[in-house]
């Protein structure tokens, strides 16, 4: 409280009764100084490639685009669809409506025990969401070939429990697809594949 009121200056207007708060020049200076290093470290990590969740830049052909997903109402298709409605893409009804389709090949889960504890009451499992996704425009022509993106969490149960059955388990599987959403967009904002959407000279397949 004490810091507090050494950065304002209380005054008292006598014509109209009404306390003014003022902030002293130290304050001013110290509160644009934190802007200012925010602003800075915004940029940094923009030049190195990450961006905010949802800011992502897409090639212009990704701006109308239709959702080919095994599962339309699963975590995986309902925060690819979020994130790329924020990310200013028009996701059609149809095939037919759209420039690019982004069409998921593979959204599956494994797991592997990783250990046992030595008392034999707990152990360790790795948790893996795999998916693999395509690009291809509205002729069949696959404009970007099969990318492969997965996750990985380790989980602890007891030896008593049921991996299946279990709603830590559970919850790691969305987070993950959560995860890859965001992956698959940022590999669709990438340089690389930017350059293969919009140069004429790339060439492209039609799937058979």
């Amino acid at each position: 409280m004490q810091a507090f009121a050494r950065k304002l200056r209380i005054d008292r207007d006598p014509s109209s009764q009404k306390t003014l708060l003022r902030m002293t020049p130290r304050g001013i200076t110290k509160n644009l100084l934190i802007v200012f290093l925010f602003s800075c470290l915004i940029s940094l990590l923009s030049a190195c490639g990450f961006h905010l969740q949802g800011e992502m830049k897409l090639a212009q052909p990704l701006h109308k685009m239709y959702l080919d997903v095994p599962d339309p109402y699963g975590y995986l298709a309902l925060s690819l669809k979020q994130n790329l409605r924020v990310s200013h893409v028009d996701l059609v009804s149809t095939r037919n409506e759209a420039d690019t389709i982004l069409v998921i090949m593979r959204d599956d889960n494994s797991q592997t025990l990783k250990s046992v504890s030595a008392t034999q009451q707990t152990q360790q499992y790795d948790l893996v969401v795999t998916v693999v996704f395509e690009i291809l425009n509205n002729k069949g022509v696959t404009l970007l070939p099969a990318q492969t993106l997965r996750d990985t969490r380790t989980i602890t149960m007891q030896s008593n429990q049921i991996l299946g059955s279990s709603n830590e388990a559970n919850l790691y599987y969305q987070q993950m697809r959560r995860s890859l959403a965001l992956a698959i967009i940022d590999r669709l904002a990438s340089h690389e594949v930017t350059r293969i959407l919009t140069e004429p000279n790339v060439t492209h397949t039609k799937k058979s």
